[in-house]
């Protein structure tokens, strides 16, 4: 995360179900569960690394979750809307903890990207 990112206000990445399972695999996620889906990485899922800014406390903060249709939408090809949205859930990195938000700091953040890196 170098200063360019800090200009950047949305980076897309675009990859396969596989992707997502390598990098879920490579970051150490916790386990996760998908309400209403069979699949752990189900095809059209998206990773959506979000960076927030609190001005009460004045820190950033991550947070990242996995938007997915369920198996239902997904069998019915389900139009996705603001009526019918995908699903979300919030994921969490080990070494990484979220508040009952699912916000962590973006300084323990950087620290395990950095340290899944090496």
């Amino acid at each position: 995360m170098g200063e360019g990112a800090s200009k950047a206000k949305v980076t897309l990445l675009v990859g396969h179900d596989s992707n997502i399972a390598s990098l879920l695999t490579a970051l150490d996620f916790k386990p996760y569960q998908l309400p209403g889906q069979y699949e752990r990485t189900p095809i059209g899922g998206k990773l959506l690394f979000q960076r927030w800014h609190d001005s009460a406390g004045n820190r950033d903060l991550m947070k990242i979750e996995y938007v997915y249709q369920s198996t239902e939408q997904l069998r019915n090809a389900d139009a996705l809307t603001l009526q019918a949205p995908p699903q979300r859930v919030t994921l969490a990195l080990n070494g990484c903890p979220v508040d009952d938000q699912g916000f962590c700091p973006l300084e323990t953040f950087k620290k395990v990207i950095n340290e899944a890196a090496k």
